[in-house]
Parts: C-alpha cells; structure tokens; sequence
C-alpha cells in the first residue's frame, strides 16, 4: 500500500509540475501560431502568376460582392530587381459574353494607383470592377496596362478567371 501511494503521489508531482503547465500553454500559442501561418499560406497562395520585367504579379483572389455589383481582384506584386515606383494607367476586364468592364478603385499597397515596389517584398494590390451582375461566373480576361521605367509600360492578360461571389 505504501509503495503505491509513493508512486501515485510520484506521478502527480511530475504531472503538476509547474514546467508542465508551462509546456502545455506553450503547446497550446504553437497551435494557434500554426494556423495563422496556414491561414496566411491559403490566403498568399495564387490562382495565376505572369512575369514580366522582373516583376511576379500574383492574382489571389476574384471576388464579388453581389449587393454591390462589383468584382474586386486581390494581387501581390512581387520585384525582383532594384526599388522601382509603378503605376496602373489602364485596367479593364470582359466576361464570357463579351461585357467589358473598367477598373476603379485602383490600390498598390497603402497608395492609391501609384507606389514604389521594393526588391523582393510583396505589396498588395485591388482593382474594382462595377456593374459586374451575379450572373456573371467567369472574367474571360483581366487586362492591365501599368506604367513602369523598366520597361516603360507593362501590359499583362489573365485569363479564365473564376469569380466567387459573396
């Protein structure tokens, strides 16, 4: 009987050891830190990439807002070569019917239509697309037009894009 109350009160002194409380909570930040990392992985994953001048210009996500009417495009940029500023100067979209759309609401980064990417740091991007109705499934084609030094203009085409409405 002894020496099973040495081994309980053994095993109890070991489970409720102040290291162990310590272990498990941080068990516990290392799981909540893992699935923010996995939620960013999902969230800065592409649909599609075109490269051009150096640049990785990433589409993330195309997504409408029905009571809107507008298709918003999430993107990073991503330069490969030295500090260099760019600028959208003309964006437009046609669904598979034909309609075409122009782009508003233009943002790189914190900006507006105009910012500096820096050298192997991605920057967020959006462009809005209005008048866009629910019934619409698919972008045939993005189109962007941007001004940039190296070359001067950039022009990229994405196609067949997917648009998940909310």
């Amino acid at each position: 009987m002894k020496s099973i109350l040495v081994l309980t009160f053994t095993c109890l002194s070991t489970f409720l050891r102040p290291e162990s409380v310590h272990a498990q909570s941080n068990c516990e930040e290392l799981k909540k830190e893992n699935e923010y990392l996995k939620k960013a992985l999902n969230i800065t994953t592409p649909i599609k990439t075109v490269t051009t001048a150096n640049i990785d210009f990433n589409i993330l996500k195309v997504e409408g807002n029905t009571k809107d009417q507008t298709v918003t495009v999430s993107m990073t940029f991503v330069n490969h070569d030295a500090n260099e500023a760019i600028q959208y100067y003309n964006t437009q979209a046609i669904d598979v019917e034909g309609n075409e759309y122009k782009g508003s609401n233009h943002s790189i980064g914190s900006e507006g239509s105009r910012n500096t990417l820096f050298t192997d740091t991605p920057v967020k991007s959006t462009i809005t697309f209005k008048k866009v109705l629910p019934s619409v499934k698919i972008m045939k084609l993005i189109h962007l037009h941007l001004l940039y030094n190296k070359p001067p203009n950039v022009k990229l085409e994405f196609r067949d894009l997917p648009i998940t409405w909310k």
